[in-house]
């Protein structure tokens, strides 16, 4: 079929906060360097969607109604005379964010069954669709967009073998940080903080560590000799949390050759963030960096590692919807909170 043929498309839309529906929408008119990619599954993202779907989302982003989504894998149906060539008709891949559709926001456009993929509506810089390998399956490429997101932020810390790495945070970054931190670094130690009960059980997988914040300050000074942690990724999304960082950190700086340590926020945090008093972090010396989205040869990376085994996707817990059901996935996820990991829509039902 010609890229012409995609006027509209089925799409999740959120009409306003926490009202959710399956609907017809207005694709973008494809530009002669379009791919259409058809989607098998997507899914809901824990920090993004949902904050999204509760109207928490800043009006400069987004505005209703609006398309939700980056989470996305499926198959190319159609390819421009002027496209790049990098893929062809009947490829796997993962799809990802949307940035214009014809008549609703694009907030992040990955919830339709088909895509416009074009240099009007795609950010090239790092959203290009990549081929998924033969043996990772739809699933598992849906779940591959988050650690790419992990991986940029990780790559702005020095890793060094026996450095303490705390990660804050079990949702799908977080555990994406704690894969990537033993791939690139295998002789660190990794301590995991989570609240819930059901997510600690995840971590428990993947971190040497596994605490709960009550508990975290003093665990983490009695693995370090009460050194304190040398890094810190802050997954959470939760902004309350990343004022009181300071007291998993240790001192630093005061040497030439005294490393202070290094806290990355990889959070999406529509709240202001409040600091704890500044005597407390002044004293601290540390570096402080953030990361958004994810970067260039980030999908290709994951999915390779998907592919030989040294990323993890199958044991984690899933729960797969149809998309007719979307409004209630929503509805059930924002109910049950942290108690569901992750939730993937099947597109064919």
């Amino acid at each position: 079929m010609s890229i012409y043929d995609y006027p509209t498309s089925r799409a999740i839309v959120i009409e306003r906060p926490r009202q959710v529906c399956l609907r017809t929408i207005q694709l973008t008119e494809p530009l002669p360097d379009a791919y259409v990619a058809q989607t098998r599954f997507s899914a809901i993202s824990s920090g993004t969607d949902m904050k999204t779907y509760k109207g928490q989302q800043h009006p400069e982003q987004c505005w209703y109604p609006l398309v939700p989504g980056y989470e996305t894998a499926g198959v190319v149906v159609a390819a421009g005379p002027q496209s790049d060539g990098r893929l062809k008709v009947g490829d796997r891949v993962m799809i990802n964010e949307c940035r214009r559709y014809g008549d609703v926001c694009a907030a992040w456009g990955g919830g339709s069954e088909f895509t416009i993929k074009d240099s009007s509506t795609t950010n090239d810089t790092f959203d290009y669709m990549v081929k998924v390998p033969d043996n990772v399956s739809d699933e598992e490429a849906v779940m591959a967009y988050l650690p790419c997101v992990a991986l940029k932020g990780v790559r702005r810390l020095t890793l060094r073998p026996g450095q303490t790495v705390v990660v804050s945070g079990a949702g799908m970054v977080g555990i994406s940080a704690l894969q990537i931190l033993k791939i690139l670094c295998p002789d660190l130690v990794t301590v995991c903080i989570e609240p819930n009960r059901f997510r600690q059980s995840i971590a428990a997988r993947y971190a040497d560590v596994v605490v709960s914040p009550d508990e975290a300050e003093a665990r983490i000074s009695q693995i370090t000799g009460g050194k304190k942690a040398d890094r810190l990724i802050e997954c959470s999304g939760n902004p309350a949390v990343v004022g009181t960082l300071h007291r998993y950190i240790k001192d630093g700086g005061w040497g030439a050759d005294d490393e202070p340590a290094h806290i990355h926020l990889q959070g999406d945090y529509p709240e202001k963030i409040i600091m704890d008093h500044y005597h407390r972090w002044f004293v601290k010396n540390c570096t402080i960096t953030m990361t958004c989205a994810l970067a260039a040869g980030c999908k290709e990376q994951i999915l390779d590692w998907i592919s030989t085994g040294k990323f993890d996707v199958k044991n984690l817990p899933v729960e797969v919807w149809p998309v007719s059901k979307c409004g209630e996935a929503f509805a059930y996820k924002e109910e049950k909170g942290e108690d569901v990991f992750k939730i993937l829509f099947d597109w064919s039902r």
